[in-house]
């Protein structure tokens, strides 16, 4: 009984992390497409980074003794930083040519690879229903942007940079879950953070594209690195303490739905019905990951 209580009590709490990680999600693609439109992505990408590492610095100084360093660790943070900056830079590059709903899309296939490789690295079992959802989670998506969707000629090298970003994002996610008991989340996001702009500094022109970026591009920044690299980031970390990788994952695909919703709500752009069905399928997807099967055999 005891057991049971702890086991409820962690889930509740990884659930209430992944919720802050939803709303620092569905915020940050607000400013930072607001910034994006006098910035390069790539740069803008340094940009926010540099914000987030000002965010997580004060809070990593204070559980600095919650870490706990090893050989291990430090390959597996040089790991997590090299992905980070793939998955960037791939995104980046895909988008320079490809059209944006089609990268956005294919990228999403990091949920099933992020699935496959936590079954794979961290052998947590992925039961039938959840591969259920998750179909269910990207026909939504896909239904929600499908009137911008085009495929034009030479689209094959750009969807194979937005899978290159998907693999990366997802291997970083399970490596993370990997040592997320010996570092705390926010030291891992400093670690990572520096790493990442060290690496990112050594691109040829990228210093002086930062260093020209207008100085309400890098406002739009701050708010976006809250939101994203610092806010969502930490708080999914936190939650992988608490949840599977599978959990993890199909609760952040409503950060899109939100983003629409936020939009609605502050800028009051009307929702279209393909949006608002899409976004319906996607909460029906997270909540059939959550459904019991016990339960639903009962309601025949």
């Amino acid at each position: 009984m005891i057991l049971t209580a702890l086991r409820a009590s962690k889930s509740k709490r990884g659930l209430a992390f992944m919720g802050l990680a939803l709303i620092g999600g569905g915020c940050f693609s607000l400013p930072y497409q607001h910034a994006l439109h006098t910035v390069e992505p790539l740069t803008a990408v340094y940009g926010v980074f540099v914000w987030a590492l000002l965010f997580s610095m004060p809070g990593a100084w204070a559980l600095r003794r919650n870490t706990r360093f090893s050989p291990k660790v430090v390959l597996l943070l040089i790991a997590i930083s090299l992905s980070g900056v793939l998955g960037n830079f791939a995104v980046c590059t895909a988008l320079q040519g490809g059209s944006p709903t089609l990268v956005i899309i294919v990228s999403r296939v990091e949920i099933v690879l992020a699935l496959l490789l936590g079954w794979g690295l961290l052998r947590e079992a992925v039961a039938p229903k959840v591969w259920m959802a998750v179909g269910i989670i990207l026909l939504g998506i896909t239904f929600m942007r499908h009137d911008s969707l085009s495929i034009a000629d030479g689209s094959g090298r750009f969807v194979l940079w937005a899978m290159v970003s998907a693999l990366s994002f997802a291997m970083m996610q399970v490596l993370s879950k990997l040592i997320i008991d010996c570092i705390d989340p926010q030291a891992l996001n400093v670690c990572r953070l520096v790493i990442a702009l060290a690496l990112m500094s050594a691109f040829p022109g990228m210093l002086e594209q930062v260093q020209a970026v207008p100085v309400a591009a890098w406002g739009w920044l701050g708010l976006a690195a809250f939101f994203g690299p610092f806010l969502g980031r930490v708080a999914y970390t936190y939650a992988l303490r608490d949840l599977t990788i599978a959990k993890a994952m199909t609760i952040g695909t409503f950060a899109p739905v939100l983003t629409l919703l936020l939009e609605f709500v502050l800028f009051g752009r009307m929702l279209r019905w393909f949006e608002l069905a899409g976004g319906a399928l996607v909460m029906a997807g997270i909540l059939l990951s959550f459904l019991r099967f016990s339960y639903f055999r009962r309601s025949f």
